[in-house]
């Protein structure tokens, strides 16, 4: 009779260590060491400005964390005001600017605008032709006065055009005055009346 057979026992896997040295990659590089880490802690408070010892010990960690948040939007609060007053004062020194621009052209407008009528008035008095009035030149009325002599000198004699005469309103058709007894005529013709009033 055949013997039986035992099976053989299997001996159990070894559990696997863990390899304190890790393997280098093949490329060189240093794998990146991981650490474990403990539970982050919630950060402390910190004591804000104008709170006493006695007061801040006197508070719970709930009533510190509240405190500092406060602390923390009011201090965005007044960040964001300065930020919305710089945009105001910005935008109305904008204007400002505007509006000083806007007085300086005017002034030079003016400035240009009297010396053009001085020069004018002064190429008058001194019998100089209006159109020529734009070549004198100075700054006061007597600069301009000296250079409409000294350019009256440059013109020659028969060059000054004739005096246009002013207009007389005594000239020219006159408005034909009403007849007196038109109106009676009109009268009589519509009635059939004597065309003669007596």
């Amino acid at each position: 009779m055949p013997e039986p057979i035992t099976p053989t026992p299997v001996a159990p896997e070894p559990a696997p260590t863990t390899d304190p040295t890790p393997t280098a990659p093949v490329d060189g590089t240093t794998p990146p060491t991981s650490t474990p880490q403990a539970p982050a802690s919630p950060p402390t408070p910190v004591r804000p400005d104008g709170v006493s010892d006695t007061e801040w010990s006197a508070l719970g960690d709930p009533g510190k964390a509240a405190l500092v948040r406060e602390r923390a939007a009011s201090a965005q609060a007044v960040a964001e005001l300065a930020a919305l007053r710089k945009q105001i004062d910005d935008a109305n020194k904008s204007a400002e600017q505007r509006a000083a621009d806007d007085l300086k052209a005017a002034q030079e407008a003016a400035a240009a605008n009297a010396a053009k009528a001085l020069r004018y008035e002064v190429a008058a008095e001194a019998g100089i032709p209006l159109a020529l009035a734009a070549r004198l030149t100075g700054s006061t009325r007597e600069e301009i006065a000296a250079d409409a002599e000294t350019f009256k000198t440059l013109i020659p004699a028969g060059a000054t055009p004739p005096r246009t005469p002013a207009p007389d309103p005594g000239q020219g058709p006159r408005p034909i005055e009403p007849d007196p007894d038109a109106e009676y005529q009109q009268y009589a013709a519509s009635m059939k009346l004597p065309s003669v009033r007596k």
